[in-house]
């Protein structure tokens, strides 16, 4: 790696870190996409808002819910980010079968 590489890659790591710090996740949806970018499991991030308390009609968060949401039409620069990540994860996920 040169260091022009090595110099656009850690402002690529800072615009990243300063999309998180400064991301809104003020729902549902947004909570559940900010997780997934951090967490990149589906499952890890329905644990992590049932423990925030967050529920889909009266009953608890589920891996699919976090799917349906990641899927859904990107409403901003972090969901599509979401989406890509998660379009890579069921890519290799495909090929292990």
């Amino acid at each position: 790696m040169t260091i022009e590489q090595a110099k656009k890659r850690i402002e690529e790591l800072e615009k990243f870190i300063d999309m998180i710090e400064n991301y809104q996740a003020d729902n549902f949806e947004k909570a559940a996409i900010k997780l997934y970018v951090l967490e990149e499991s589906v499952s890890h991030v329905a644990t992590e808002l049932n423990k925030q308390g967050y529920r889909v009609g009266n009953r608890k968060v589920i891996g699919k819910d976090v799917s349906d949401v990641i899927r859904s039409k990107a409403t901003d620069s972090m969901h599509e980010m979401a989406k890509k990540m998660f379009g890579k994860h069921k890519r290799k996920a495909a090929r292990s079968w």
